[in-house]
């Protein structure tokens, strides 16, 4: 267990002093970009933690996260890429017979 005053605790688990806020967006910090991480990899926020004490559990949850999250991204961008295939048709005969071509370019001498 972790002491209070180790700085990744403090980091972690410190709460904002309440003030006068400036315009715009908040500051993100680290533990709401970890919280946002997890929640894509479908691991219980509140509960990371506790999983985390167990080194060997957590490899092997992040292990398998990461593994599906990569997969998953794959098989996105082939959707994508097939999705691309599919909507530029090729163009008809009919239409590539209404443009010139010429085979011979013959100039005066």
């Amino acid at each position: 267990m972790m002491e209070d005053h180790h700085l990744p605790k403090i980091v972690l688990y410190v709460e904002l002093v309440p003030s006068c806020s400036k315009r715009g967006a908040p500051k993100k910090r680290y533990k709401d970009s970890l919280k946002q991480y997890l929640s894509l990899g479908q691991i219980d926020c509140h509960q990371w933690s506790t999983l985390a004490f167990n080194m060997d559990s957590w490899r092997h949850t992040i292990h398998d996260t990461a593994a599906s999250f990569e997969n998953a991204r794959r098989v996105s961008l082939k959707e994508k890429r097939q999705h691309r295939k599919n909507r530029s048709l090729p163009i008809s005969p009919k239409e590539s017979s209404t443009v010139p071509f010429v085979t011979r370019l013959s100039y005066p001498i």
